[in-house]
């Protein structure tokens, strides 16, 4: 059980990055350099331990807790502004399928490993056991949505967006627990850490910032497709 704790999290993060890479390369061969580059990154930054059990100082507290807010956060930040704003970046979003970006979801298994550290006593009940289920909720919803749309184009967007909003209920929840016990506005009685060190970083580094994207993605394409819907 150690083993499958240690290195589990790492291994759906690869089986992901190569299943993704592989759906693109056909495509948008550019995306499939890109995502295998952010993994291979993200795996060897995870191995840094961002949050560890001595004290430090107040500074390089702060200093560890923004590096690690900047990488979770910023590739997903730098991603929305791209599909918002640079039409080649668009253009090539829109070969990647509704169904196919649905599905990418599916990794979010991963958060069995978020209960698993739950159990061993390494997050909170807020985290470990809340999030942890939300994920295994997204992503088994993420293959029963992505196989619906494949056989049936006819899905609602609107249930895409409240899939694709849950999805990041899910991710909002942890990080506001995290932040709130960062700063104290609330005392938990199992740290949360773990989130920030191995082997969960990789969650926070991988899965987090791109399922933020592919949901918000998700989100501006449903609407786009409700906007023509009624101007038709």
């Amino acid at each position: 059980m150690d083993f499958f704790y240690a290195y589990g999290p790492i291994v759906i993060g690869m089986f992901a990055a190569l299943t993704i890479a592989a759906y693109c390369w056909n495509k948008v061969p550019v995306a499939s350099l890109a995502i295998l580059t952010w993994f291979a990154v993200s795996a060897v930054v995870s191995q840094f331990t961002f949050f560890p059990e001595s004290k430090t100082s107040n500074l390089e507290a702060l200093i560890r807790f923004s590096t690690f807010g900047a990488l979770t956060f910023g590739p997903a930040a730098v991603l929305i502004f791209m599909v918002l704003k640079v039409r080649s970046f668009q253009s090539a979003m829109k070969k990647i399928s509704t169904s196919a970006l649905v599905l990418t979801q599916s990794y979010r298994i991963g958060g069995v490993f978020l209960i698993l550290a739950f159990l061993r006593g390494d997050l909170p009940f807020e985290i470990g056991l809340v999030s942890g289920i939300m994920d295994v909720t997204v992503a088994i919803s993420a293959v029963a949505l992505s196989f619906q749309i494949k056989t049936n184009k006819a899905v609602s967007p609107r249930l895409l967006i409240t899939w694709a909003t849950f999805s990041l209920v899910d991710f909002s929840w942890a990080t506001a627990i995290k932040f709130a016990t960062f700063f104290g506005v609330i005392e938990l009685s199992t740290p949360t850490s773990m989130l920030g060190n191995p082997p969960l970083a990789i969650i926070s580094l991988f899965a987090l910032p791109f399922g933020t994207f592919v949901s918000v993605y998700v989100i501006i394409r449903s609407k786009e497709t409700l906007a023509r819907v009624k101007n038709l």
